[in-house]
Protein backbone atom coordinates (compact mmCIF):
# COMPACT_ATOMS: atom_id res chain seq x y z
CA UNK A 1 0.00 0.00 0.00
CA UNK A 2 1.35 3.39 -0.96
CA UNK A 3 0.89 6.41 1.29
CA UNK A 4 -1.26 9.10 -0.31
CA UNK A 5 -2.56 12.47 0.76
CA UNK A 6 -6.19 13.09 1.70
CA UNK A 7 -6.94 14.77 -1.61
CA UNK A 8 -7.15 11.31 -3.21
CA UNK A 9 -9.86 10.09 -0.86
CA UNK A 10 -13.48 10.47 -1.76
CA UNK A 11 -16.36 10.20 0.72
CA UNK A 12 -19.06 7.91 -0.60
CA UNK A 13 -21.59 8.66 2.11
CA UNK A 14 -24.45 6.71 3.62
CA UNK A 15 -27.61 5.86 1.75
CA UNK A 16 -30.80 4.11 2.75
CA UNK A 17 -31.11 0.44 1.86
CA UNK A 18 -33.57 -0.40 -0.89
CA UNK A 19 -36.47 -2.77 -0.29
CA UNK A 20 -34.65 -5.45 -2.31
CA UNK A 21 -31.52 -5.10 -0.14
CA UNK A 22 -33.64 -5.31 3.03
CA UNK A 23 -35.40 -8.42 1.71
CA UNK A 24 -32.10 -10.13 0.81
CA UNK A 25 -30.69 -9.29 4.25
CA UNK A 26 -33.77 -10.68 5.97
CA UNK A 27 -33.55 -13.89 3.91
CA UNK A 28 -29.86 -14.27 4.74
CA UNK A 29 -30.54 -13.81 8.46
CA UNK A 30 -33.37 -16.36 8.37
CA UNK A 31 -31.13 -18.83 6.54
CA UNK A 32 -28.44 -18.37 9.18
CA UNK A 33 -31.00 -18.95 11.94
CA UNK A 34 -32.20 -22.18 10.30
CA UNK A 35 -28.66 -23.53 9.83
CA UNK A 36 -26.80 -22.52 12.96
CA UNK A 37 -29.19 -21.77 15.83
CA UNK A 38 -31.12 -24.27 17.96
CA UNK A 39 -34.85 -24.60 17.18
CA UNK A 40 -36.95 -21.78 18.61
CA UNK A 41 -34.10 -19.27 18.93
CA UNK A 42 -34.56 -16.03 17.01
CA UNK A 43 -32.10 -13.20 16.37
CA UNK A 44 -33.30 -9.67 16.93
CA UNK A 45 -31.71 -7.10 14.60
CA UNK A 46 -29.82 -4.36 16.43
CA UNK A 47 -31.96 -1.76 14.66
CA UNK A 48 -35.06 -3.18 16.38
CA UNK A 49 -33.53 -3.25 19.87
CA UNK A 50 -32.41 0.38 20.03
CA UNK A 51 -34.86 2.95 21.38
Amino acid sequence: MYPTSCEYFRYIGHREATEDEKRRGREAREGFERCFLPPGVKLTPLSETQD
